[in-house]
């Protein structure tokens, strides 16, 4: 299953929406401010995640700049301070139990289309490409 928290709609999100059902994917959809992240999930985010805090905080948001979060802070602190703020984390986290993107990257977002349905697309291309240069 393909989950994506957000906190805002914002662009990102509104486009991720509409990419996965264009790929005819299904996606459950989360805003952490309504229903929040309780620290099991927030801590399985920053374990899927590849740079920890890097990857999941919005560095340039007014909410985290206004935390003034220093490199001091234990893990589990960390923890908290996401639990509390929920608003400093990057919109929109996708993610599912082998990947995790935020924001919309076009080029990463694949990672959520089936192996089989991506090389099935490839072939396609391909063979248009070759068809092409016999014409």
């Amino acid at each position: 299953m393909i989950n994506m928290y957000f906190h805002t709609s914002d662009p990102a999100k509104n486009k991720m929406v509409r990419w996965f059902k264009r790929q005819h994917l299904s996606l459950q959809i989360r805003n952490i401010l309504q229903k929040p992240l309780s620290k099991a999930e927030i801590t399985k985010l920053f374990l899927m995640s590849d740079n920890g805090t890097d990857d999941l905080l919005a560095q340039r948001a007014k909410a985290t700049q206004a935390l003034a979060l220093g490199d001091d802070l234990t893990f589990n602190e960390m923890v908290e301070v996401v639990q509390a703020h929920p608003q400093i984390l990057k919109n929109p986290i996708v993610f599912d139990e082998h990947s995790l993107i935020t924001g919309f990257n076009l080029e990463k977002v694949g990672v959520f289309i089936p192996q089989k349905e991506r090389k099935r697309e490839r072939l396609s291309l391909f063979g248009q490409l070759y068809m092409a240069d016999l014409i």
